[in-house]
């Protein structure tokens, strides 16, 4: 057949060139191929070419498979499957007819994917084709039986060697697992499907198989060289071939001048990244600290900023002697507007009663708050708040009687 001529002269080809490279990794060139078997368990639907319609000739299908990938591009695979296939009768009406049968497969993989962009171990999809033979035994063919007259080819149990190719694809789930698509075709004995074909010496059997595979062991190893890297090894070759002829003490001489070179060269990094290590160290110090500096200047200036602003018992009136910390205040907001001011009002415990003055602070904050916004603050920067006799924030009395303009 010419598929196995072509595969088979493919085969050689490639082999010649590449068996003994080193197959790097595309993914880790400190890593190259390592021969590897593996397992898969493939199932889906056969399809016995005949003159009926398609539905009805699709049966079940499932293969064991054992494959050894002896190169990244090539592999040996062992199949062990088979399940059921169909025959049909078309005369005097069309009747279909199952049989069994069980296979052993032996097939030549190739690994398109590799073959052509090189060994990856992290590759996650590859597509192959492959060819191969079988030996297949058929059985339980009592629904023929029947159509006896109709079949020239029938048989109880009968051994068949078919020819097969196929194509697929895997895709890598793990390091160890892949899961695949599988189309293959058989080429059996005309007597396959018990029936005489006048115009073709063969039955057809085709598969569609999804295909979950195991590896078993690794599939990489630690790169060992290659004698077909033709830049590197040919420059390494030469430099040999120099060092060689010329006298020991030059090659000794030389050899010294390059490690001293090597030596300052890693000192010179090594104290470079010691002085960038040290500035950008004190470069984070030096703004840690300008941050310190600030936060304490604002606090500071904040602190200098807020009032206090006393009133008379029962009484929200801002004192006309508050009304110049006021305007000082309101001076002070307008000219640093990224400062806010919180105004909170108080009243004494001693005087009134909770709900009084509760009130009562509530008017005090408004007051203040309405005559900062007189003088030009936004009111967007004031925060109004008021907590009648619930807190006392000094301890004398009297004192409590206030409304605290707290600048942050």
């Amino acid at each position: 057949m010419k598929i196995f001529k072509i595969m088979a002269i493919a085969a050689l080809l490639v082999l010649s060139g590449s068996v003994a490279s080193a197959q790097q990794s595309k993914s880790d060139e400190t890593l190259e191929f390592r021969p590897h078997w593996s397992i898969g368990v493939q199932g889906g639907a056969g399809y016995t070419l005949g003159k009926a319609s398609f539905g009805k000739l699709v049966s079940p299908a499932a293969v064991l498979n054992f494959q050894w990938q002896f190169h990244h591009a090539f592999g040996l695979r062992l199949g062990l499957g088979g399940w059921q296939g169909k025959g049909v009768v078309n005369a005097p009406e069309e009747a279909i007819f199952p049989f069994r049968y069980g296979q052993i497969n032996a097939d030549v993989l190739m690994d398109l994917t590799s073959l052509i962009g090189g060994f990856d171990h992290k590759r996650l999809c590859s597509a192959y084709v492959f060819a191969g033979v079988g030996a297949a035994y058929g059985f339980d063919n009592a629904s023929a039986v029947p159509y006896m007259a109709e079949l020239q080819h029938y048989w109880e149990n009968k051994f068949f060697v078919p020819g097969r190719f196929g194509a697929g694809v895997d895709f890598r789930l793990s390091d160890v697992v892949s899961l695949g698509l599988e189309a293959n075709a058989g080429m059996y004995s005309d007597k396959f499907d018990s029936k005489y074909e006048e115009k073709s010496p063969l039955d057809w059997q085709f598969n569609l198989l999804g295909n979950l595979k195991f590896r078993l062991g690794k599939n990489t190893r630690p790169y060992q060289g290659s004698s077909d890297k033709v830049g590197a090894d040919d420059a390494a070759a030469a430099a040999a071939a120099a060092a060689a002829a010329a006298p020991a003490a030059e090659a000794e001489r030389l050899a010294a001048e390059k490690a001293a070179a090597e030596k300052a060269a890693a000192e010179k990094a090594a104290a470079e990244k010691a002085a960038a290590e040290k500035a950008a160290a004190e470069k984070a110090a030096a703004e840690k600290a300008a941050a310190e500096k600030a936060a304490a200047e604002r606090a500071a200036l904040a602190s200098e900023n807020s009032k206090d602003m006393k009133f008379a018992i029962g009484s929200a009136v801002i004192r006309k002697g508050d009304d110049a910390k006021l305007v000082e205040l309101a001076e002070f907001l307008k000219a640093n507007p990224d400062f806010t001011v919180d105004v909170v009002g108080y009243a004494d415990r001693e005087t009134g009663n909770p709900q009084i003055n509760l009130e009562v602070s509530k008017k005090r904050a408004e007051a203040v708050a309405a005559k900062l916004v007189s003088l030009g603050v936004e009111e967007s920067r004031i925060t109004v708040d008021y907590k009648g006799d619930t807190v006392q924030p000094f301890p004398i009395n009297e004192q409590n009687r206030v409304v605290i303009c707290t600048v942050k």
